[in-house]
């Protein structure tokens, strides 16, 4: 019965509104020139759950006839069906002009890649559409129209702007859309060409997938997820087969301390079975947990004792006996639910100092000479620092020297 002192629709989870906006069904209108596109492109956004529709701009006529051809595909679609436009080159140019007035109902987002030019960049598009720019090199052609006395004329033209590609999170021309430059050549997104680049790929298939996620109002726990492979992954001992259903077919993990993990399922398994292990009185404390459309990023601390052989933390080092306190970082790459890739990173400078294994005094005699009396390592410090949060005893290394080294 409803609360009568308070309307029915504050009552009422906010999930509940989200599924008033949802399409009952996701498609991806994949657009580029070539009458065939990469298959792997194509794969990744089926594996998110999207209907993907293929549409090419070779053999559309011309440019107002490849336009026309894309919205009555998309228009094509159910009542209540929406879609998103993920376009490359020089279809990314011609659908990013297209979509500028509100002329497209069904379309939720609009993911362009590389185009070969843009409308100006301050131009704001509808409100009912997320739009998303991945620029590549360092200049981008820039359309504009023509004025007379005020008069927009039906000619433009193409001016080339100088971009920063930067470290792929964004450049120095200022646009109304969200956009990314990435220092790599176009065609970095697409796994058959020679300007494949995988680093820049990655990075920018995460951001389309955040982008058309949040048009498309999906919601995946993400978070229950990582938690199930990862208790899969515990368990692989005993039971494999649930863990090998979990990865995906591209999957690898990366121990990067130590260079282990696995790639493929088979290694990939053999790697939890075998090799990765907690010690007996082990302790894990989850620090902190970020978020993405993909990405699970965690932050841990791990206490345990080296009672035993840890092959992932310090392989064919016999066990010493001593405590071990390190700060993880795990960095979790999911594909349609399943795990793509798992990367982990620690301090183990500061693992060998508190096995044991390498003595902070041992400076080298050519370090000693330039009056370097300690190895910048620290132990168990580190990894408490970062669980109590405070500032204490933070810099403690750092001498200073009256601006000594500063430029």
């Amino acid at each position: 019965m409803n609360n009568f002192d308070t309307p029915w629709f504050q009552n009422q989870d906010r999930s509940f509104f989200n599924t008033l906006n949802k399409s009952s069904k996701t498609h991806i209108l994949l657009t580029a020139e070539t009458a065939d596109f990469a298959e792997e492109v194509t794969q990744q956004w089926k594996d998110e759950g999207f209907n993907v529709i293929y549409v090419p701009l070779e053999g559309s006529g011309s440019a107002a006839q490849y336009v026309a051809r894309v919205k009555s595909v998309g228009e094509g679609l159910g009542v209540s069906e929406q879609y998103a436009v993920v376009a490359f080159g020089d279809a990314a140019a011609l659908v990013l002009e297209s979509h500028i007035k509100p002329q497209n109902p069904k379309c939720c987002a609009l993911i362009a890649y590389y185009p070969n030019a843009i409308p100006p960049p301050m131009t704001k598009y509808p409100g009912s559409i997320r739009v998303m720019i991945h620029l590549a090199g360092s200049e981008i052609g820039v359309r504009t129209t023509h004025e007379v006395l005020g008069i927009q004329s039906s000619k433009k033209k193409t001016v080339k702007k100088r971009i920063d590609p930067g470290a792929g999170n964004g450049g120095t021309l200022k646009m109304a859309a969200k956009a990314f430059t990435y220092d790599c050549e176009s065609g970095f997104a697409e796994h058959d060409l020679d300007e494949f680049n995988a680093v820049a790929e990655r990075l920018a298939f995460s951001r389309s997938l955040a982008c058309v996620k949040r048009a498309f109002r999906l919601e995946e726990n993400l978070d229950t997820i990582r938690d199930e492979i990862s208790d899969l992954a515990l368990d692989a001992d005993e039971n494999p087969k649930p863990l090998t259903a979990r990865l995906h077919s591209t999957a690898h993990t990366l121990f990067a301390p130590t260079l282990s993990g696995g790639a493929g399922a088979s290694t990939i398994t053999a790697f939890y079975q075998t090799h990765y292990f907690l010690p007996r009185g082990a302790k894990t404390q989850l620090l902190s947990r970020t978020l993405d459309a993909s990405r699970c990023v965690d932050e841990l601390y791990i206490s345990l004792t080296h009672s035993c052989e840890i092959p992932w933390l310090l392989p064919n080092i016999p066990a010493t006996n001593r405590k071990i306190e390190i700060a993880v970082v795990s960095i979790v790459c999911l594909r349609g639910g399943k795990l793509e890739s798992e990367h982990v990173y620690w301090d183990q400078g500061s693992v060998l100092m508190q096995a044991g294994l390498i003595d902070v005094k041992a400076v080298p005699e050519g370090m000693k000479k330039k009056g370097v009396k300690r190895l910048p390592v620290v132990g168990a410090e580190g990894a408490r620092a970062a669980r109590r949060g405070s500032t204490r005893e933070f810099n403690s290394m750092v001498e200073k020297k009256g601006g000594e080294g500063k430029k």
